[in-house]
């Protein structure tokens, strides 16, 4: 469950990525410098199922992973429904895709993956230079979408999917209109934001089951990526050293 904002810029893009999980889920581990097929890249990691959610590599695209098929609006799975059909974790595909060089060969290299044991999800792919890209699977059938950015924000939960959508999205609108433009203090001002309350249909979510449990910021510029990171609510940590990767050209 996540909600999801990007900016493009002159020199790359901006990605900021809220978790929202059950409070009793093993907490995670914070990004690390990792390498798959001499590509490095950075991750966190679920304490769980050893996934992850948001890892950007060193060619400066980065891979962001919703539960539930959020083009053909389906809802995520409840993380009861979602266990008792998942044999392989979501959270393992967005590692299997960081040795892409562009948001292309993710989404190819997607479509080539058997994701018979998979539960829906959708990734949100950026590249610098490109507009976002949507690989989605719903538990059946997948489908690409490589001009994705009229989708942004993207919205995923398992409780009353369609409310929370309608919500966090009229917040956005709501920040974007007092900020008079889309930049990157817009959308931090958005993902920190309770609306009229912290409850289970503001952007930054608070329930008695779950909550938005870390903050995801990624910039990625022509020379480097820069990942920053905070293990709780952005309501409750404000931004501050960020891990930075050399971009490979």
């Amino acid at each position: 469950m996540c909600t999801v904002s990007w900016l493009h810029e002159e020199d790359g893009y901006q990605l900021l990525a809220n978790r929202d999980e059950q409070r009793r889920r093993p907490p995670a581990e914070g990004p690390q410098l990792q390498e798959r097929a001499s590509v490095r890249h950075l991750a966190p990691l679920d304490g769980k199922a050893g996934g992850t959610w948001l890892a950007v590599n060193e060619f400066g695209i980065s891979i962001c992973l919703l539960n539930g098929a959020c083009l053909s609006q389906s809802p995520a799975p409840s993380p009861a429904t979602a266990g008792a059909r998942e044999r392989r974790s979501r959270g393992l595909v967005p590692l299997e895709l960081v040795r892409a060089g562009s948001a292309l060969e993710a989404c190819e290299r997607a479509w080539r993956l058997d994701l018979a044991a998979v539960s829906p999800f959708t990734l949100v792919i950026l590249e610098p230079g490109q507009p976002a890209a949507l690989f989605e699977w719903t538990g059946e059938e997948k489908a690409v979408l490589l001009h994705a950015d009229p989708y942004m924000p993207l919205i995923s939960s398992s409780f009353d999917e369609a409310a929370v959508n309608a919500r966090r999205r009229q917040e956005f609108s709501r920040k974007l209109e007092s900020a008079g433009k889309l930049d990157a203090h817009a959308l931090y001002w958005f993902h920190e934001s309770h609306g009229a309350s912290p409850d289970a249909y503001s952007p930054c979510m608070h329930r008695a089951d779950a909550e938005t449990v870390s903050f995801s910021w990624v910039r990625a510029c022509e020379q480097e990526v820069g990942y920053f990171y905070t293990p709780a609510a952005p309501c409750r940590w404000r931004p501050g050293e960020t891990i930075k990767l050399a971009r490979r050209q």
